[in-house]
């Protein structure tokens, strides 16, 4: 019994202190708010007084407000003591939010404002306290109060359209068009991209917007591309999305001129000499862009320039007629007449056939002209042709093995007519050491075209050892009498004309054909 009783005073004594510790923690704030009131609200002390300068009310600027915006709370407070001491702002809102403005040293005598910054959370009305406390007390009773604000929605921005102009001489420029809701003006900041992944920013302005729409150009000079997208970035303010639109994409083509000039008709068709001969003419601006005032000349075949006018400027898609006039038409022929519009550094033309009834007539054929014409063509490339082809053929150059079934190599023309100026043999001036082609028959004196010497040439048959050996061939048959040229290197002497010509060392002994005179000759290596 007495155990039980023990156990029943221990948990009462428990209880007693649990419910002390609560009762200390929920009363504390009460005790330290009636402390802050004694300390806000206590002016009787000696030491320090703070009042309202001139008047006890509060300041509120940044209206009207909209949900997201900070409002700006402030007050005179002169301090009244004898002693420097601080002062700041406080305002208390929905759900005791509090904000708390920073310390604000005040010297004897002296008056300066406080302030807070604070952000109201609800659209509509909404109510806020506000109060003055020190450190040190001596606030007057009357800084504190209440204020309400009205709260608006977010603002909506809207880009509204977005077009562009885009010429030779100004560039491309783009005029997008903003709408602000109303309120109050807000900052955003405009950037113009050259693409929608907006790797290239082609320009970044800031600007200041009212309530309203309002257009801001750019000019962009003339970039490559093709497409433009822009957005627009709220400046430190909130910004009602569901209602906003802050990009944009716009495609652009570059200007090009295209121009067409005609002549519809003239009059008459066929003006004889001295006659007036009038023209019309349409020029038609199929290009994207305005052209600007033009020259249109009258020029014939021989450059002669008959009239030369100017046309006025023309929209993109336009067109213009005129009539020109030419007193007393000069050419007695069929002639070539151009009509030319020339805009700047573009130009075109168009052209017709005048024929003056003042030209010879034609007689009259029994047949027809272009049958016989097409008819003298096809024959004369037939016979060009046949001729090519037994050209070919007469001139192939037969193989050179001893086996070979072709007819022997024959002389050309040239190699038979001149057969007796072959028979030559070559000496050796003993002055200069030129060389010299002589007949094979001549004997007696020789005079050297390079010295003027003259010396003593015995007859080839009476020297029959001096033979050159490059002109005789054992090894192939002595019934066909061939012509042969033999040298060291690549290059050798035509035996017929005495041309250069290069065949290959390594592919001889090889029949070989003189381009210049058709002589066929064995192509021999010189034995070393």
């Amino acid at each position: 019994m007495a155990r039980s009783l023990h156990g029943n005073a221990i948990f009462s004594l428990l209880l007693m202190v649990l419910f002390c510790t609560l009762t200390f923690i929920y009363l504390s704030p009460i005790e330290s708010s009636s402390l802050i009131e004694k300390k806000v609200h206590d002016a009787n002390s000696s030491e320090v007084n703070f009042s309202g300068a001139g008047s006890n009310e509060i300041l509120i600027t940044g209206q009207p407000i909209h949900l997201g915006d900070q409002a700006q709370a402030s007050i005179l407070i002169h301090n009244e003591g004898e002693i420097t001491d601080s002062v700041r702002l406080m305002i208390t809102g929905f759900n005791n939010t509090v904000w708390i403005g920073d310390f604000v040293e005040i010297d004897p005598g002296s008056s300066r404002a406080i302030f807070v910054t604070f952000e109201p959370q609800n659209i509509g009305n909404n109510e806020f306290h506000w109060s003055v406390n020190s450190t040190n007390g001596g606030i007057d009773a009357n800084l504190n109060g209440s204020f309400d604000i009205e709260v608006r929605d977010m603002q909506s921005l809207q880009l509204l359209s977005f077009s562009y102009s885009w010429t030779f001489e100004e560039g491309l420029e783009i005029f997008p068009a903003f709408y602000l809701s109303e309120g109050v003006s807000r900052d955003i900041l405009i950037n113009v991209f050259d693409n929608a992944d907006k790797s290239n920013l082609l320009q970044s302005l800031e600007v200041s917007l009212d309530h309203g729409s309002r257009v801001i150009p750019f000019d962009l000079s003339n970039p490559h591309t093709d497409n433009i997208f822009l957005e627009v970035i709220p400046m430190s303010w909130n910004l009602n999305t569901t209602d906003s639109k802050v990009t944009s994409s716009i495609s652009v083509t570059p200007p090009y001129t295209s121009v067409d000039v005609t002549i519809n008709n003239f009059y008459p068709k066929n003006p004889a000499l001295n006659e007036n001969i009038s023209f019309e003419y349409t020029i038609s601006n199929d290009g994207n862009v305005k052209i600007n005032s033009a020259l249109i000349r009258i020029i014939m075949s021989d450059q002669t320039i008959l009239h030369e006018e100017n046309s006025p400027s023309l929209l993109a898609g336009t067109t213009y007629s005129g009539k020109i006039i030419i007193d007393e038409w000069k050419y007695a022929y069929s002639t070539n007449l151009s009509i030319y519009f020339i805009s700047g550094e573009y130009s075109n033309d168009y052209w017709t056939i005048i024929e003056s009834s003042n030209s010879p007539s034609i007689s009259t054929l029994p047949f027809d002209i272009y049958a016989v014409i097409y008819g003298s063509i096809a024959g004369l490339s037939i016979v060009i042709v046949g001729k090519i082809v037994i050209s070919a053929i007469s001139n192939r150059t037969p193989s050179t093995f001893n086996n070979s079934k072709l007819r022997p190599p024959r002389e050309s023309r040239s190699g038979l007519k001149n057969n007796d100026k072959l028979q030559n043999k070559e000496v050796c001036c003993p002055l200069c050491e030129q060389r010299l082609n002589v007949p094979l028959s001549h004997e007696g004196r020789v005079k050297c075209p390079s010295c003027d010497s003259t010396f003593e040439v015995q007859s080839f048959k009476k020297n029959s050892q001096d033979i050159d050996s490059r002109e005789i061939e054992p090894e192939y048959d002595e019934s066909i009498k061939i012509l042969s040229s033999s040298s060291s290197g690549d290059m050798l002497n035509c035996p017929s004309c005495e041309q250069k010509l290069r065949v290959l060392e390594s592919k001889r002994p090889v029949r070989a054909r003189c381009p210049a005179c058709r002589c066929e000759f064995m192509a021999l290596s010189e034995e070393k």
